[in-house]
């Protein structure tokens, strides 16, 4: 399988809006919702850029489990609840790592961020996000 560049996979593109103590920061996002683009991630992603991202979408709120198998860039995972509040980060995954990450708490979206990012710019649990497509 051939890396793909961000924005090829023929998911829609949004833009999600996250407010944290900074200010608001705005990442544009492929937005899978299909159970199909939810397991194929940001797999074999490469190009990623500090203001992209992907958010998964799910059906409804729950614990959610993610994992890094076939992802070759570090991520921050934002879990962010059905109120649209930051639940949790698990920051600066491990590439290609098969162990599981959860989300501790109940999340009905996850963002996947460059590693690294969300600390850059201050994004923490608890934070709003004011823009969800």
């Amino acid at each position: 399988m051939g890396v793909t560049t961000a924005f090829s996979a023929g998911m829609r593109t949004e833009t999600v809006e996250v407010r944290s103590d900074n200010g608001t920061h705005e990442f544009q996002v492929e937005v899978a919702e299909t159970a199909d683009d939810r397991a194929q991630g940001l797999m074999g992603r490469t190009d990623l850029k500090p203001d992209q991202g992907m958010l998964f979408i799910f059906p409804q709120s729950g614990l959610q489990y993610f994992w890094m198998k076939n992802t070759p860039t570090s991520l921050d995972i934002i879990f962010i609840g059905s109120d649209y509040k930051i639940k949790s980060i698990a920051a600066n995954t491990v590439p290609f790592s098969e162990e599981i990450i959860p989300s501790g708490l109940p999340a009905r979206y996850v963002l996947e961020v460059l590693a690294g990012r969300a600390a850059e710019i201050g994004i923490k649990p608890g934070d709003q996000v004011i823009r969800i497509p």
